[in-house]
């Protein structure tokens, strides 16, 4: 595949992902983080005051994390971020079904939908996949980071 292949593979992988997390951010930031909390609380992997913390600045997280990738901002980074996020997600379901723990819904867009765990985890694959994209193609193609490493001059008119 060409460069410009890879630099346009690489701007739809950061736009998904951006898009991704500001859809779940913005949702989970819609109702009570307490509604939240008990979604985290289910997998039965952090105390309940952690779930009340987790559940109060994950949102925040991704809704950072997501603007980041749409603008292009600390590609590099940012793609590791929600990699790490998408990790993260995919043990703790799996966590849950080796354990057995049925979740009432993964939490993943608050209430607005509800995927299955198996869907779920499918999804943060394939989000991994791209961020892993991201990191590598993401800053080409009309990014933030391109110009501010001088790469993008804008037209001169006279």
């Amino acid at each position: 595949m060409n460069a410009f292949k890879w630099a346009v593979l690489g701007l739809i992988a950061r736009l998904a992902i951006g898009g991704v997390l500001i859809v779940a951010g913005a949702s989970k930031l819609s109702s009570p983080p307490e509604e939240f909390a008990v979604v985290i609380e289910s997998y039965e992997l952090v105390s309940p005051d952690a779930a009340q913390s987790l559940a109060a600045l994950m949102p925040w997280g991704e809704l950072v994390l997501g603007f980041a990738l749409v603008f292009g901002f600390w590609t590099p980074a940012a793609s590791i971020a929600a990699g790490a996020m998408f990790v993260t997600f995919i043990g703790a379901i799996l966590s849950t079904k080796a354990r057995g723990i049925e979740l009432p819904n993964c939490g993943c867009f608050g209430g607005s939908f509800h995927p299955r765990p198996t869907v779920t985890m499918l999804m943060d694959v394939g989000l991994l996949l791209a961020a892993y994209a991201a990191f590598f193609h993401g800053s080409r193609l009309w990014s933030l980071d391109n110009w501010a490493e001088g790469r993008y001059t804008p037209r001169r008119t006279p």
